[in-house]
């Protein structure tokens, strides 16, 4: 298992959802302390939330991150 993501419990999960739907399987870890006390599992409470993939989804997930980091996945108000 390869770290792709750490941050906010929500967008952490926000990318989750998104790998999961493109067929990635994701594991997660402090996702419950996370919402709960961020500061216990980071310190400061800064990106508590880790995701992690299998390696060799590692290029398809990053592409997947990228395009939700440039906005790709915004819903239209």
């Amino acid at each position: 298992m390869v770290e792709i993501f750490r941050g906010s419990y929500i967008e952490a999960m926000n990318i989750k959802n998104l790998l999961e739907n493109n067929a990635i399987f994701v594991s997660t870890a402090n996702e419950y302390m996370s919402s709960i006390q961020p500061w216990s599992v980071s310190a400061g409470g800064n990106a508590p939330a880790i995701l992690n993939i299998r390696e060799e989804d590692l290029e398809n997930a990053s592409k997947i991150i990228q395009d939700y980091n440039n906005g790709e996945y915004n819903l239209e108000v």
